[in-house]
């Protein structure tokens, strides 16, 4: 570990324990049901930083098999939270089937784009060894697939807003707190490595601290998930509620046929 900063490795342990206390929530508020690919992101990128931690231990940081390590890992974590991402799109939208089977298509192109341009990016580059390539590759698509999440989550936020589809709390944090990690990753990957190519501790910072807060965020939203004992809520007249229900939901409603009729003809 003589590699990394103390503090780096602060920020390491740091965020390994709230994962876990993250996880530790989840179950038992019983959300697992709803984030299953969540949680396998969850537990993937645990997994990664403790064979990390083996190989930096056993092998040293500079050496050839932690170098294998960390690149065939973090492919692994790149497609889980893409899985989580989606997941996290459906349960937003799983209300309104003509929306969400709109929605599924692009994000199966998004992801057929992704690794094309991975693809790409490792044809074109030249590459003196195979295990540069591997990494190369995963850098392409992890970057690729960061700003494909941009999009996907800034739509689906605007698109809840515009037409106040009601989003659950830990529903919005996951997709807010997914969107700014992503938008972090490729401001601190692609604008700042062309600019300060010798400050690689920094953008690990950067990085780190990001991630630890959006994990605490989290962790925030499923604390408060605690079942609290509260009055009964006063509810208006059902006539009263029958008459204003339908104007709520028009504009959402009318958006859904229309997007079930296009995708059956």
């Amino acid at each position: 570990m003589s590699g990394l900063a103390n503090w780096q490795q602060w920020l390491w342990a740091l965020q390994v324990c709230v994962q876990i206390g993250l996880c530790y929530l989840i179950i038992r508020r019983n959300a697992y049901k709803h984030l299953f690919f969540f949680i396998i992101y969850l537990v993937s990128d645990l997994a990664r930083s403790a064979m990390i931690f083996g190989s930096y231990r056993l092998r040293g940081f500079s050496s050839w098999t932690s170098y294998i390590v960390v690149w065939s890992t973090q492919a692994v974590v790149v497609v889980a939270r893409g899985m989580a991402v989606a997941e996290t799109c459906k349960n937003c939208l799983r209300e309104y089937k003509g929306i969400w089977a709109l929605g599924w298509r692009i994000l199966a192109g998004v992801g057929a784009v992704v690794v094309s341009y991975a693809a790409v990016v490792t044809l074109v580059a030249k590459n003196k060894s195979f295990l540069l390539a591997v990494a190369r590759t995963v850098l392409a698509a992890d970057r690729g697939l960061e700003l494909a999440l941009i999009a996907v989550l800034l739509s689906l936020l605007i698109f809840a807003r515009y037409y106040r589809v009601p989003l659950g709390s830990p529903h919005k944090a996951l997709a807010v707190g997914f969107c700014f990690f992503s938008c972090v990753f490729v401001l601190n990957n692609t604008i700042l490595s062309a600019f300060l190519g010798r400050y690689a501790t920094v953008w690990s910072g950067i990085q780190m601290s990001a991630y630890l807060v959006v994990l605490v965020a989290w962790l925030r939203v499923f604390y408060k998930l605690v079942p609290a004992r509260s009055p009964v809520p006063v509810l208006i007249p059902q006539t009263l509620y029958q008459e204003l229900a339908p104007r709520f939901n028009y504009r959402l409603r009318l958006l859904n046929d229309r997007l079930m009729g296009m995708l059956k003809s």
